[in-house]
Parts: structure tokens; sequence; C-alpha cells
């Protein structure tokens, strides 16, 4: 008979999916989650976390998180990895400019800043901690030009102001702090909208969509993607290339939302990005903030194939990527991860190891702060073959708190 105390948290989820005659889509679909989600917990490969326990729990019959955790587990309630400077970063989200005076930066002026902030934050191995330094000023900068520019300068203010509050939440997103991320999304929408921008507004609308997405939201994030996708498709034939940049850039979105569901339309989606890419696109265009280009389009096939459980697919989707010519020191850490990932599926520790530590080379804060990396490194550092175990140690010492 088994021990039914000496159940891993993944085996205690799958024994009582089976009892409820629950499917891993049945299941995925009432909690929320993709399919592949519950597939990497039920054999290991992912983390049961606190948020994804609270979401199964009511439709696994289960009012006891020990009938999941086992109840000898305790169960940490500190969040993801802080950066020092998210105090300063909150500080100028919540500093409301009731009384404003003097002269606001141009927007000619703010536009720079905005536009250099993004290339630091694709440029700089330590993009975070760049990004820290220069957000609390960005935004104070902005909201005043917001506030005090009149007529068309204060229409563009509020658009670069929204670009501020979208460098803000991917600063902040692998820091905790859910609700100031949902703040950054609510500032940037309220902006565009205010901007009258159609770009700022579909832009705000993807920013959106990825937090929707992460909280297990995934058809509103989809249907606010198609809201924004029928604001853009009619002026990309006859506007600016920002036009053709932004519909790339909803359909990614869309195939990621669509893979992390367990979606296999998300390679439909997928494949209309690559086509306006190539179509609407000059050859080697890259765009300023996202970093829409040809590679990047490969580097989202990457990552639906691994977020549709496919590791195969994932690797033949790299094996002509060269990471190199992904124009952005995070993304191409990101990338690396998701290679990571991959191999993480086929149970090869040797690969995870080595491509993880790759990924920190490149970006090591990238590395540091990432949920899916940190808990590679972890279980790596547990689990890892005698051969490499003290070199895994070793990495998960860096960018991770092992537990004692």
């Amino acid at each position: 008979m088994v021990d039914q105390s000496a159940l891993a948290p993944g085996q205690r989820v799958e024994r009582l999916r089976r009892a409820a005659g629950l499917s891993r889509e049945r299941l995925a679909g009432l909690a929320g989650l993709g399919p592949t989600t519950i597939k990497f917990v039920e054999n290991g490969r992912r983390a049961l976390t606190l948020n994804v326990a609270q979401r199964l729990a009511p439709h696994l019959g289960v009012h006891d998180l020990a009938d999941l955790f086992g109840p000898t587990v305790t169960l940490s309630l500190e969040g993801r990895p802080s950066h020092p400077a998210v105090d300063d970063v909150r500080r100028a989200l919540t500093a409301w400019h009731i009384a404003v005076a003097g002269e606001p930066e141009s927007p000619e002026y703010l536009r720079g800043a905005v536009d250099a902030a993004w290339q630091t934050w694709h440029t700089s191995r330590h993009q975070r901690t760049e990004a820290g330094l220069l957000l609390p000023g960005l935004l104070d900068a902005a909201q005043r030009a917001a506030r005090l520019h009149t007529g068309a300068d204060r229409r563009t203010s509020l658009a670069l102001l929204a670009q501020a509050y979208h460098l803000a939440q991917a600063y902040l997103a692998w820091h905790g702090d859910r609700e100031l991320c949902w703040l950054t999304v609510d500032r940037g929408m309220a902006a565009a909208l205010d901007a009258d921008d159609p770009i700022a507004i579909a832009s705000s609308i993807w920013y959106a969509a990825h937090l929707l997405r992460a909280v297990g939201r995934a058809d509103e994030a989809l249907e606010r993607l198609g809201e924004a996708r029928a604001l853009i498709e009619p002026r990309v034939a006859d506007g600016a290339v920002e036009y053709a940049e932004m519909l790339a850039d909803l359909h990614l979105c869309m195939a990621l939302t669509r893979a992390r569901t367990g979606d296999q339309g998300a390679w439909s989606d997928w494949d209309t990005a690559r086509q306006v890419v190539e179509r609407a696109l000059p050859q080697g265009y890259v765009g300023l903030r996202t970093r829409v280009s040809r590679p990047l389009v490969d580097v989202y096939a990457v990552m639906c194939a691994v977020d549709l459980g496919d590791p195969d697919e994932a690797q033949r989707r790299a094996h002509a990527l060269d990471p190199a010519a992904i124009p952005s020191t995070e993304r191409r850490g990101r990338h690396l991860v998701e290679l990571a990932r991959s191999a993480d599926l086929e149970g090869s520790r040797e690969a995870t190891l080595h491509l993880l530590t790759r990924a920190e080379a490149t970006s090591p804060e990238t590395v540091r702060f990432s949920p899916a990396a940190q808990d590679m490194a972890g279980r790596l550092a547990r689990e890892a073959p005698a051969a490499i175990r003290a070199e895994a140690v070793e990495l998960a010492r860096r960018i991770t708190t092992l537990q004692q």
C-alpha cells in the first residue's frame, strides 16, 4: 500500500483529479489554468504553488490544503524576490501631483527620455537595476508634463506617460507585488485613452493582457486583444510602420495566451504575426519597446511550443535561431530560460543546467527574478546527479534562496 504521507504534491493532485473523474483538460478549464500546467504539476516538472493550489482545491473537493501539500509541509508566505528599487518605484506611482507648477519637459525631451529608458531595458545585462534607477524620475517628469501641457502636446505627453507605466509594469512583473502591477495597467490605459491615440490604446491592452493571462483570465485577455486588433488592423495598409508592428505584437500575445491554456490555435495567431512581420515590416526592422522583429517571432514559437508541452517542437523551432540574433539582452536571457524549460520537460538535467548557466551569463537579473528559472534551479540543486550536483547547487545559490 502506498504511504499517502509520502506522496508529492503533484501526485496528490493527480490522485484527487482521477478520483473526481476529471480529465486534465476539464480540471484546467474549471480552474482557469492550462492543461499543460496541470500536467507539469502532476509529473513534478512544475512546483505546486499556493496560488495554483487555491484554484484547484474547490474542484478537487479539497477543504484543507494539507490534502494537497501533505500534513508536514510548511508553506512560505514570502513573495517572489523583490528588487531593492521597488519601494522607490512604488512611491513614484503613488505620489499624486495635486499641485503642479513650473515648466514641463517638452514632448520631444520626454520622448527621448522614454525611448532611452526602453533602450536601456533591452541592452543592459542588469536591466532591472537600471530601470529601477530611471523609473522614479521618468514617471515624475511624464506625470507633470501630462498635467501642465495642453492640446496636442498634452495628448503626446499622455501617450508617453502610458509608455512609462508600461516600463514600470515590465520592471514590477516578477517582484511579487501584483497590486502595483494592476496600478500600472490601469494608469497606462487611462493615459492612453485620454491621449486618444490608437497605438497607445492597443499597446496598453497588450500589457493588460499579459497580466490578465497571468491571473487566469485568458479568455478576457483574448477578448481585449481582439478589440485592439480591430482598432489597429484597418490602419495598417495606409498608416505608419508602427501600426504593422503593433498588429504583429497583438497576434504574438494572442498566440502565447492560447498556448498557455493548451490551445493549439496558438499556431494560427503565431503564423499571422509571422506574415505581418515578413510582409509589412522593413527587412531588419526592430521595434523599440517590445523588440518586434523576425528573430522575436521565432522566440515566440519556442515559447508557444514549450507552453503547449511539446519539447521536440520547441527544440526544432530553436534549432535555427541564434540567440545572438535576438535584439534584446533581456529577451535573450528569457529565451535561454525557455530552452532550459524545454530540456527540463525532457528530464535532461545536464542540458537544463547548461542553459540556465548560459541564461545567467547573458542576463543575470532576468534569471535571478524569473519564477521558472528559480524553480528549475531549486530542483536541480536537490535532484541533479552527483556529477553536476556541486555546479547546480552553486547556480541555485547565486540566483535563488535555497531552503536549508
